[in-house]
């Protein structure tokens, strides 16, 4: 129909998937955008074809919930067919709840100057807009229109409603593992649609999470298949659009499935979050269900069994619980969240890390099995946001001299401080050798 073109169209940017493919959009996406200099918060919902059954039904009472919360409702049709049956009781539907609405008819390229269908004038009593969301047609006439029917609900603080501009929070993992639930559970509230149906959610959905613990901008994303099971444009999309969302986090939240097991597509994405040195929650879910089932398995067992599976996170805070109970999700993840993400922006003065830190480490390298021990000279903190270490040392000329020298100073740093859920960089400079400054700039203080 082009809900989601029109919507990337004012949005002024790609945001929304946009196919052919019908009931791409299920959760709604929301911007709050610019017209003549009002700000609106602008909506992209689902379609509504009436269904009664399902997933369908799910999508389509969120956008009637909707409906009734608008200001200004835009409903699209087709203009290159016939006013369909169900797109004619949506009109019908509209006018009996009195909802001040516009009737947009996209597809009209070309022809937006010419008169609208009669039978689509005559049901939406004459505020019918003529468009082309793909060519920008008649968007014009159609953002002035908007502008007279809301000017009058200026609202100084509409930017406030913007699911933007908090520290962005991308809750990720294979499909149907309870990342919707998780996110609706810390939201306190039924935002995105939850489903046994793999591949519910498509669009990243976002939402600004406000509370004690800090300003967070939560994302659900679709969740991340294999490969080879990626056989549409829609999936291929919404993965793509995932894997831009986790680059853009700050802090990951890599949900797992105890009785899946960690799989050959968890390690993946657990490389990619370690790749791209995100701070990192693993939350193993669904833990009631196995209780219930192998009652003399312990929390803390699950946890110690996914670190195991997953080395490439062993910087990763470790989790078990059930996203279906929001109270616990909410009191065990959010002081968490809150002290990852400060720890992610910690800086070390020089005098701890060239005092008891330097002198544990000079210690651990004095007992290694080599005839030329290598020494830390100095040690410094080059930035934060990944905190990145520079450790400057005499004695180390082989690789794996260097990878042994690397690996005894982030224990000893992880040992000496709390950097849980934080990766960190260490870069080894040999004594005497100037560091290339693209070094220098890995993470800018």
């Amino acid at each position: 129909m082009g809900k989601s073109t029109l919507f990337n169209l004012l949005v002024g940017e790609r945001v929304a998937i946009v196919d052919s493919t019908p009931g791409v959009t299920r959760d709604w996406i929301e911007r709050v955008v610019s017209v003549k200099g009002l700000a609106i918060r602008l909506v992209d919902t689902g379609g509504i074809s009436l269904g009664e059954e399902g997933l369908q039904k799910a999508v389509e009472e969120r956008v009637w919930r909707l409906v009734d919360e608008a200001q200004l409702v835009l409903f699209l049709v087709d203009g290159r067919v016939p006013l369909t049956r169900v797109e004619a009781e949506v009109i019908a539907t509209l006018r009996r709840k009195q909802r001040p609405f516009f009737v947009v008819v996209n597809k009209r390229e070309g022809l937006t100057h010419e008169s609208p269908p009669p039978e689509i004038l005559e049901l939406a009593g004459g505020k019918v807009f003529q468009i082309s969301a793909k060519h920008g047609d008649g968007i014009a006439r159609l953002k002035e229109a908007i502008f007279r029917e809301l000017k009058e609900f200026r609202n100084p603080k509409a930017s406030t409603i913007s699911p933007s501009g908090g520290i962005p929070v991308a809750i990720v993992g294979k499909p149907n593992v309870g990342k919707s639930t998780l996110f609706n559970s810390l939201l306190g509230e039924e935002r995105a649609i939850v489903s046994p149906v793999p591949g519910t959610t498509r669009d990243a959905v976002e939402a600004p999470l406000r509370g004690s613990y800090g300003y967070y901008l939560l994302v659900d994303t679709a969740g991340l298949p294999r490969r080879k099971n990626i056989r549409d444009r829609v999936t291929l999309y919404a993965t793509f659009r995932t894997t831009e969302r986790l680059a853009d986090a700050e802090l990951c939240l890599l949900v797992l499935d105890p009785f899946q097991g960690v799989t050959r597509q968890d390690r993946r994405i657990a490389g990619e979050i370690a790749r791209l040195h995100k701070c990192c929650i693993v939350f193993v879910n669904k833990v009631d269900a196995l209780l219930a089932k192998n009652p003399n398995l312990s929390l803390a067992e699950l946890c110690k069994r996914a670190r195991v599976d997953l080395p490439a996170l062993h910087y990763a805070a470790f989790r078990a619980g059930s996203a279906l109970d929001a109270s616990s999700v909410r009191e065990e993840l959010l002081p968490l969240m809150a002290g990852v993400v400060t720890r992610f922006h910690q800086t070390v003065r020089e005098d701890v890390l060239n005092g008891r830190v330097r002198e544990r480490i000079h210690w651990q390298l004095s007992v290694l099995p080599r005839r030329r021990k290598p020494r830390l000279e100095m040690l410094l903190q080059q930035g934060v946001a990944p905190p990145h270490f520079l450790a400057v040392v005499e004695g180390v000329r082989e690789k794996d001299e260097e990878e042994q020298c690397l690996n005894i100073i982030e224990k000893v740093l992880r040992e000496e401080m709390d950097w849980e859920g934080v990766p960190l960089r260490i870069t080894v400079q040999r004594k005497g050798e100037r560091v290339p400054q693209s070094v220098l700039e890995l993470s800018p203080e």
